[in-house]
């Protein structure tokens, strides 16, 4: 077994820990950590249940699960309240927002919750079942770190899925922030950080549609010590139809805003590299888009 790949306080040299203890706490040990789950949602209907049910289904529940609808059409706030009902062992919250963007739903979310921690979960994402005690593990094991990522796969529309291994790229000699401005290394549904890192780092960008999770986690890179997971513990899934050339479009020009955005991370050099990376990445995806 992988073990844990981690930056803690202080930590510089080896960050090679033993592989996570086995569970159960010790007699006397404090309470475990409490979590929040944060769940956005916009017109999810066809698959929010099946999120939910992962939710329900963990071997350590959290305590408790906040939804945050984002203006949706199509009755999803309904529905989650009415599944939601059904299951009373899990505490739960469902705001009705203006239609505003992830970004403002997640916010919202944040905000409102009550646990210690944060794991967030989009809502046509799914985890397994042992997620949360895997994550509380690794809590338990790195209690420096205040914020945790583990693997995923991901489900693509066509069926097929890719292993993400998100610690594989990280490097201890480098900082954080000139890593992360490369390469994104954290998905929302894979992360749990402490709630007071989020509000130190100013949530989410409301501002923008596309990328707010990887802006916020590039602001937040200074305050970070992350610890990877090795374990897949969630499914990250594709729909079909929800790319379109227009939206290529339009999460390139987001991409491009984050880049600027934070520039200073880099050199000069660095960042028209990212710009350049940026530009054919998009344009070799709008054109298998089309192609399809």
């Amino acid at each position: 077994m992988r073990a844990a790949i981690c930056l803690e306080v202080g930590g510089t040299g080896s960050l090679n820990h033993p592989a996570i203890s086995p569970p159960g706490p010790a007699p006397g040990a404090p309470p475990a950590p409490t979590i929040s789950v944060i769940c956005p949602t916009y017109n999810s209907r066809r698959f929010v249940i099946a999120t939910l049910e992962s939710v329900v289904a963990q071997t350590i529940l959290p305590c408790e699960i906040v939804v945050s609808d984002d203006g949706s059409t199509d009755g999803t706030p309904d529905l989650v309240q009415e599944f939601l009902s059904r299951h009373p062992r899990l505490p739960s919250q469902v705001i009705r927002n203006a239609h505003r963007g992830p970004g403002a739903a997640r916010n919202e979310g944040i905000r409102r919750a009550r646990g210690e921690w944060i794991s967030f979960l989009d809502s046509d994402d799914v985890w397994r079942p042992n997620k949360l005690e895997m994550v509380i593990r690794a809590m338990e094991a790195h209690p420096g770190a205040n914020m945790f990522c583990h693997n995923e796969r991901h489900l693509r529309s066509d069926g097929s899925f890719l292993l993400l291994d998100y610690g594989a790229r990280f490097d201890a000699a480098v900082p954080l922030p000139k890593q992360l401005y490369y390469n994104n290394m954290f998905s929302p549904s894979a992360v749990t950080c402490r709630r007071s890192l989020l509000f130190e780092a100013g949530l989410f960008d409301e501002t923008l549609m596309a990328f707010q999770d990887y802006e916020l986690w590039i602001r937040m890179s200074p305050y970070t010590r992350p610890c990877f997971i090795p374990d897949v513990l969630g499914d990250y899934c594709d729909r079909s139809g929800n790319i379109t050339s227009g939206s290529h479009r339009k999460r390139w020009r987001a991409a491009v805003r984050v880049a600027a955005l934070h520039r200073r991370k880099v050199t000069m050099a660095g960042y028209v590299y990212k710009l350049l990376r940026l530009t054919a990445s998009f344009a070799l995806q709008a054109l298998r888009h089309r192609l399809r």
